[in-house]
Formats: structure tokens, sequence, C-alpha cells
């Protein structure tokens, strides 16, 4: 499938020797016209362009391959749950995607900084004093509305009050749309769903079976919550 949507990441392959010099200076050796038409058609695609010296720039092709190839396995299941009327499975990551672990740190005295330098999750009752990310509640509550949503997240293992103080964070921010749906877990990867919100692959989230939504990504097409749902709304039941 990549070969055939995406021929021009091959283009190398016959290149002349003067081509080669001229990609080696950064400059691409294919026609402007070309050049151009390849580009309008990667961007429809959501693929980022070809960069000056006419090589792909990151792996965003094949990631549209692969999210093609997982929406079209996971299609006759997608017909199935609307057959049934049923909705597909979400689960959304705490720390900075609901959470704004950056408002927690910012609470804390400088001795806890320096006391805890390298594992601040580990602070007594840090998890207590952190804000929602921007967007983050609204964008819950809309998922709650579409999907079949809870809330997945990891706890610090040495941090005993971090399991209590989400438990109350999730009460105060989201006391309806996330009621009894909070699943605290250091396995991320066993919890059967068709999406995955999270900024990490950390704690079996880079094995998710899943969708995994990386979160605040650079190169990934989800910086926020607007990205977010944005993409949510084309697969919304």
């Amino acid at each position: 499938m990549h070969r055939i949507l995406f021929d021009e990441e091959t283009d190398f392959m016959l290149d002349s020797i003067s081509d080669h010099k001229d990609r080696a200076r950064g400059k691409n050796p294919m026609n402007q016209d070309y050049t151009t038409r390849v580009n309008k058609k990667r961007e429809a695609f959501g693929v980022n362009p070809l960069g000056n010296s006419g090589y792909a720039q990151d792996n965003t092709s094949f990631e549209f391959c692969e999210e093609v190839v997982r929406q079209s396995k996971n299609y006759q299941e997608l017909l199935e749950l609307k057959r049934r009327n049923a909705k597909q499975t979400v689960f959304v990551d705490m720390d900075n995607v609901l959470v704004n672990f950056q408002s927690g740190i910012d609470r804390i005295s400088e001795e806890d900084k320096v006391k805890y330098e390298g594992h601040l999750d580990d602070v007594p009752g840090i998890f207590s004093l952190m804000e929602p990310n921007e967007g983050a509640i609204e964008g819950y509550r809309w998922l709650c509305e579409h999907f079949d949503t809870y809330i997945l997240s990891t706890a610090p293992w040495d941090n005993p009050t971090a399991w209590t103080d989400k438990l109350y964070w999730v009460k105060k921010h989201l006391p309806d749309a996330a009621y009894k749906r909070l699943i605290l877990s250091h396995h991320k990867n066993l919890a059967k769903g068709d999406f995955l919100i999270d900024d990490r692959t950390a704690n079996g989230a880079g094995n998710f079976t899943g969708k995994h939504i990386h979160f605040a990504a650079e190169g990934k097409g989800f910086l926020d919550w607007k990205a977010v749902i944005s993409y949510m709304k084309n697969l919304a039941h």
C-alpha cells in the first residue's frame, strides 16, 4: 500500500550520479511541478511534505497506511457495533493529557523540589494540586457523548497518596462523566479498546492493540485537545 500511495519516496532509487549529488546538497532533482503535485496529495492525506532534497522527512506516510489498515481490520467490528447501537471504547490518560502536571509542580515547596528532584511524581499530595489541561474537561465530556469512555492512568508505585489523589481529582473535575470509570494500571496494554489518548508509550501504552493517539507529540497531529476532538469527530458513532 505504501509503495502504491507514496511511490515518490522511492524516487531516489533511480537517481543518476548528478541527482544523488544534488540531493546531498539539499536540492531536489525532481521538477517543481511534480514535487508540488506530490506535496498537495500528501497534504490531502495529512502526511508531511517532502523535504528540500526530495526525501520524506518523517514516518507520517507509514503511519497513514497503518491507520488505513487498522480501520479496514476494524470495519466489520464497527459495523457490528453500529448494528447493536453500541460505541467504540476510548481510554484517556491523566497526567499531561487530562491533567496539567506542571501546575502541580508549581505549587509544591522549593524544599520538596530539591528533595524529590528527578522523581517529582513521588511528592506526597502533588496530584491533588494539579489543574486540568486546557480543553480537557470539555473534550472528555464530548468523548463520553459519542464513545464508551474511561480514564486509564498510572499512579507512582512509591507514592501511595497519588492513588487517592487521582480519584479525588476525577471526583472534583469529572464527577458525573467519569463516575466509576477510573482505571489505574501499570499495564495499559491489557486494556481492550479502540483508542488510547496518551502522551507517552510507557506502562504498556506503546503496545496498546487499538489506535494510540499520541497526545502533545511533535509530528503526530495531536498537539492539543482541539486536534484530538477534530480527529475523533470523523469516527464518532
